[in-house]
């Protein structure tokens, strides 16, 4: 399965030494494998195009712009079309594999897979929280609810995260690539949603990664104003695409964030809050 993907990284303000992604992979691969980073940090951090770096063979692409994972992500659809490559493993710099990941991958039988199948995942735990984060079902209202559900195919809408996600190239193509609308958040949420409204499927491996992820802890202090109203505007889209009732439920929400965040030191959180719900 290994040498059937493209693999993309992403980088922002993190090089590939510090990379807890690189770190946990460098301990687990036991041959060198292509690597396509993609870094949106607002300085060049690599001067050569290729190099080798540990066990990566890496191409690099620095994009001072930043304009997030979708933009990223198309970037490397488009590498891994050309490559002939029939799937895209997503990683972010923050995710911890494990041996058993690569383990499990290296002896998936693609062909024996369905043709319906056109994600492959991993359980995903936070890594300070030790709690699941994926797979997840997302409800009403965009409220988003981790499940506890067996390895296979996964005949009922779940939705996940990006880093360790493996997505068909095919799939990808037909949908004309990632939305640019969620240039970083709700965008695996978008694609998951997508996947399951085409009624295709998701295989689910029995093997898990950890996470480091920063909203769920002290959110002000994680989660920057500018980087809030981007995930803000994303929620919008995503809950824009559902009925009446998941708008209302999403408004009643934000009213409860607002409370939240009436303790922030920052009042800008609250306050671009209630504008949202009133818009």
């Amino acid at each position: 399965m290994l040498d059937k993907l493209f693999i993309v990284l992403v980088l922002y303000k993190t090089s590939l030494e510090e990379s807890k992604t690189i770190r946990s992979l460098c301990e687990v691969l036991d041959y060198p494998i292509d690597l396509l980073v993609y870094d949106n940090s607002p300085t060049r951090q690599y001067q050569e195009e290729y190099f080798q770096y540990d066990k990566f063979k890496v191409h690099y692409r620095h994009d001072k712009l930043n304009l997030g994972l979708s933009t990223a992500y198309n970037f490397a659809l488009e590498f891994a079309m050309l490559a002939n490559k029939p799937w895209l493993l997503l990683l972010d710099q923050d995710t911890t594999f494990t041996r058993e990941y690569i383990l499990q991958l290296s002896g998936l039988e693609i062909e024996k897979l369905s043709e319906n199948v056109v994600a492959i995942i991993p359980k995903v735990i936070s890594l300070e929280h030790n709690q699941m984060i994926s797979p997840s079902k997302m409800l009403i209202g965009g409220i988003c609810r981790p499940i506890n559900v067996s390895a296979g195919i996964l005949d009922k809408p779940i939705s996940g995260i990006n880093s360790g996600s493996i997505l068909s190239v095919s799939y990808l193509k037909s949908m004309e690539g990632f939305d640019l609308k969620y240039s970083l958040d709700m965008l695996d949420h978008w694609y998951f949603r997508k996947i399951y409204r085409d009624a295709k499927n998701v295989t689910l491996l029995n093997s898990t990664i950890y996470q480091d992820l920063s909203i769920l802890g002290d959110f002000e202090a994680n989660v920057s104003f500018e980087r809030y109203k981007q995930m803000l505007t994303a929620e919008m889209h995503f809950i824009s695409e559902d009925g009446f009732l998941s708008k209302f439920v999403f408004k009643v929400r934000l009213l409860v964030r607002v409370i939240k965040q009436m303790r922030y030191k920052d009042s800008r959180y609250y306050k671009v809050t209630i504008k949202q719900i009133f818009s």
